[in-house]
């Protein structure tokens, strides 16, 4: 009972299985449409009684604000303040008034209430007090809509309360409508169908009370009535055939056995087997079959024999007598993989024309790749063998000549059948002195893994070069065969290694020896000292005088082909047992030997220094030619070839700083010298790192007011064992060696330093002037302008208060770069003077491309200016060309008050020497600015 109550509810509401249900759908259709209609009635009214609600609270406030008016025009008239109140205060009692205000014409308020509390919307009304045509007062009031609302808010529940009664009745009423008309009806078909699923054919539905019904019922049972005729006519066939499958049974049991033992011969099997029948489809196969050819079985059975094997395959089956027939086919897998098969077929006739064909596939693919690699095997062996490059023979145990390849004619000019006649054939042909060789190749005594290179006649006389190589071969069961030789053409090889051995010793512009020959020439003349009294020999090192000045000018051709003709003279006027090499750029060693004296080099080399300063014409061009040279003469205590090459080149260079185009010997002294150059080098390099280096300021006067303008930082260097270093002893040094940059760098920012902080400390150095000496080294560097300005950066050092000093040859010597740097510098403010003036070899022209801003007077030209008028002159035309030019100038080098008045009246701006001052350190320098004076103690 309970669960035939559940499933009333869920008939009523929705489906188990949530299908659609006619009564819950026309019940939410009525309801539906019954809850518009009364919801648009409910809405109507409700909307009718609003806006009638609304016009009833706007008449009356017009009531009131006509009223109003009458009862306060002569209270206002007359101004009589209680009267008015009193009627105001009458109709403000009213609760629904919000506010009353009455005011005069000048709109002072003559009375005002405000409501407290008021939150409501609000109907406004005002209205002007007028007597005759006079406005003597304005009433302006308010009345509040909250009973209003409240009013409406009543209306709003109850008819919405009124519509969801209404649809809640008219729910339940026409669900109760349904289920008595509707659902209980449906439900006794249900029922009556679920015992005929259930298998009860007998069931039969009583008659119903509605036609519609009815008439269900009445189909319904007659076709009950012809499911029950039906089975048993089922029934009865059942008996039947059960009796059939139970004879099938028995049989198909007889042809399982029989096909078992078919099956356990073909499965395990080997070889491939296949069944195929007179439209040669195939019936049958077995895994080794499928295997070989890459299907599987279901892929196979059913299949067109020439759709697996191919139309070569189906024609050999089909043309099978009746006898056994074999043959071989190569077919492809379903890999597209070649296979070759061995088939062996059979045919079965079962009833006259009606055969099936069996056959045997057995897969022969590697015995084919096995029989084919063999024969390619062979082939190649013989193809190599033919023509192969080198020499091959074969000389069996017995010294019979058993093969002898085809090159032998290429490499010796005699045929195959010429060697074929025995051994001593070969032997014949090769070299006297290397048949050795070859007779202990034939014997076996020098079978060796390196190969052994001899020489051979050809037929056409001609030497060869041959490399010989070879081993004794053995059989399987270790029987000697004889011996298998080799030989190679190697004679271009021979002629690549003598060239390269050559070239490893020579030159490759001049052709003369290198650093490596004259090293072995340079050993060989060392002991040939030892073993012979009275051997001298000499060591020149020479090197060419400006040389790169031709490189630079000329281009490197030329110069190239003047180191060849430099090299042809010192063949011409050396002997045949000396040695002339190229040791590198334009550096060249003589080895002279076999000296009757020791002074006999000194001759010959002054015999070549002539020669070479004849001019030689290249290309047009004629050149002069000198060159420095050093020479270490034996005896010598210096035995190593190195030491003495090192000790022609010192003597060398002090030949090229006696003025080049000299000749030096050496001795110990230059090697001091240079040692002494070199631990210098060192411990410069050292004083720049560890800050050993410091800078002197000698100051820069006015010869108008005798003040100081400013400063030229001088460098000096604290050795720290040997004191006090003056430039002019480790300048040059830095200028050779390259130290120049690290040391001009070092200057350049200490100069930028020490000046930032006498700028930060005394306002009087905010206008001085520091100048820095930039050398000719350091002006070729292409990033000197950068680094300038680099420093001025570093230090916040404003561009006007640096100086660079630069000699006239050095901006001379690169004049268009020097035009683009001091351009730069000019741009940013940097002053720009030129140092040395006189001493260089400058123009008027020239001097004016350059943005200078000063000229300094070397001090040469200082010094002599006492002496004569003629000094005096140049010196006069020195300012005067600076004037000209827009330049201060500055003498340097001034040492007494004679000088200074000479230079003063001849318009000299500036002046510096110790006249004035000697260098002064950067404490003093620091004094100065606070005291005013100069102190040189």
């Amino acid at each position: 009972m309970k669960e035939s109550k559940v499933q009333k509810n869920k008939s009523f509401t929705f489906t188990g299985n949530g299908e659609r249900s006619i009564s819950r759908d026309l019940a939410a259709c009525l309801v539906l449409a019954l809850a518009i209609i009364i919801g648009v009635v409910t809405a109507y009214e409700y909307f009718g009684r609003s806006k009638m609600l609304q016009q009833e609270i706007e008449d009356t406030a017009d009531n009131y604000i006509h009223h109003l008016v009458q009862a306060v025009t002569f209270p206002v008239w007359n101004l009589d303040m209680p009267s008015l109140k009193r009627v105001c205060e009458a109709y403000s009692q009213n609760e629904r008034f919000a506010f009353l205000k009455v005011t005069d014409p000048a709109g002072l308020v003559l009375y005002n209430f405000v409501r407290p509390g008021g939150g409501a919307e609000l109907v406004e009304r005002k209205r002007d007090i007028i007597i005759g045509q006079d406005k003597i007062g304005e009433v302006r009031m308010a009345l509040s809509k909250a009973g209003y609302e409240q009013t409406l808010d009543r209306i709003l529940f109850i008819s919405s309360l009124t519509f969801v009664i209404s649809v809640l009745v008219i729910y339940l009423t026409t669900g109760l409508l349904l289920e008595f008309f509707i659902k209980k009806p449906m439900n006794n078909l249900r029922k009556g169908m679920d015992k005929v699923a259930m298998g009860d054919f007998t069931y039969r539905f009583k008659k119903m009370r509605y036609r519609e019904m009815a008439e269900i019922a009445e189909r319904f049972n007659r076709m009950t009535s012809e499911i029950a005729s039906r089975e048993r006519r089922l029934e009865e066939v059942n008996d039947t055939l059960s009796k059939e499958v139970k004879e099938r049974q028995r049989a198909s049991l007889s042809l399982s056995k029989s096909e078992k033992r078919y099956r356990a011969l073909v499965e395990t099997t080997s070889e491939g087997f296949m069944m195929v029948d007179a439209n040669q489809v195939m019936q049958d196969v077995n895994p080794a079959f499928c295997r070989m050819l890459g299907y599987n079985r279901e892929e196979m059975l059913g299949s067109s024999l020439s759709d697996i094997l191919g139309e070569s395959a189906s024609y050999r089956i089909r043309q099978c007598s009746d006898m056994d027939s074999e043959f071989e086919l190569t077919v492809l897998s379903r890999g597209n993989e070649q296979v070759d098969i061995y088939v062996h077929a059979t045919k079965l006739f079962e009833s006259g024309k009606s055969h099936l064909t069996f056959a045997f596939v057995t897969d022969i693919s590697e015995y084919k790749r096995l029989a084919e690699a063999l024969r390619e095997s062979e082939e190649e062996y013989r193809t190599i063998a033919e023509n192969t490059y080198d020499w091959e023979m074969w000389i069996d145990e017995k010294g019979s000549v058993r093969y002898v390849s085809p090159s032998c004619e290429r490499v010796s000019g005699f045929s195959v059948s010429h060697f074929k006649q025995g051994p001593q054939k070969v032997q014949e042909i090769i070299h006297k002195d290397d048949r050795n060789i070859w007779d202990r190749f034939i014997n076996g005594r020098n079978f060796s893994q390196d190969n052994q290179d001899m020489r051979l006649f050809r037929a056409d006389g001609l030497m060869r070069w041959v490399s010989l190589a070879g081993h004794e071969v053995f059989s399987s069961d270790g029987q000697s065969l004889g011996i298998r030789l080799s030989l190679r053409d190697i004679t271009k090889r021979k002629f690549m290694e003598k060239q390269l051995h050559y070239e490893a010793l020579h030159d490759p512009l001049t052709g003369l020896a290198n650093r490596n020959l004259c090293l072995d020439r340079i050993i060989q003349a060392v002991e040939r000292s030892r073993r012979r009294e009275n051997y001298y020999f000499a060591v020149v090192f020479m090197d060419l005088d400006r040389f790169k000045i031709v490189n630079d000018s000329l281009g490197h051709a030329v110069g190239d082909k003047l180191l060849i003709e430099v090299s042809q003279r010192l063949l011409k006027l050396v002997r045949d047992l000396d040695t002339v090499s190229r040791f590198g750029g334009d550096e060249f060693i003589l080895v002279l030997e076999e000296l009757s004296l020791p002074r006999e080099a000194i001759r010959i080399v002054k015999r070549v220094r002539d020669k070479l300063s004849e001019p030689v014409v290249i290309d047009g061009h004629t050149i002069n030619i000198s060159a420095s040279y050093g020479a270490v003469l034996s005896p010598t205590d210096y035995l190593e070839p190195e030491k003495l090459l090192q000790n022609a080149n010192i003597a060398m260079h002090q030949a090229k700083e006696a003025g080049r185009d000299r000749i030096k010997v050496f001795n110990t002294r230059m090697l001091d010298q240079a040692m002494l150059a070199m631990t210098m080098q060192n411990d410069l390099r050292s004083g720049i790192v560890n800050d050993e280096l410091y800078l002197d300021y000698q100051p820069i006067y006015s010869l108008t007011d005798n003040s100081v303008v400013g400063f030229e930082a001088l460098v000096r260097w604290e050795h720290p064992s040997k004191g006090l270093i003056m430039p002019g002893d480790f300048i040059p040094l830095a200028e050779e060696t390259g130290l120049i940059f690290d040391l001009g760098r070092w200057v350049l920012a200490r100069a930028c330093k020490e000046m930032k902080s006498w700028i930060m400390l005394y306002e009087g150095a905010r206008d001085m002037v520091v100048s820095v000496n930039v050398s000719g080294r350091q002006f070729s560097q292409p990033n000197l302008v950068d680094t300038i300005l680099a420093y001025l950066r570093e230090f916040d050092l404003p561009p006007h208060n640096i100086k660079i000093e630069i000699t006239e040859t050095a901006i001379m010597e690169r004049s268009v770069q020097a035009i683009e740097m001091l351009n730069r510098l000019k741009s940013a403010g940097v002053k720009v003077s030129i140092d040395d003036f006189g001493t260089g070899y400058s123009s008027m022209s020239n001097l004016q491309e350059f943005p200078l801003d000063q000229l300094k007077i070397d001090l040469s030209f200082v010094r002599r200016i006492d002496q004569s008028k003629e000094n005096i002159e140049i010196v006069k035309a020195i300012i005067n060309l600076a004037h000209n030019l827009g330049l201060h100038v500055v003498a340097e080098g001034v040492e007494n008050d004679n000088q200074q008045q000479v230079l003063s009246s001849l318009g000299c701006e500036f002046g510096q020497g110790f006249y004035y001052a000697r260098p002064l350190s950067f404490d003093k320098v620091e004094g100065y600015f606070k005291t005013g004076v100069l102190s040189s103690e």
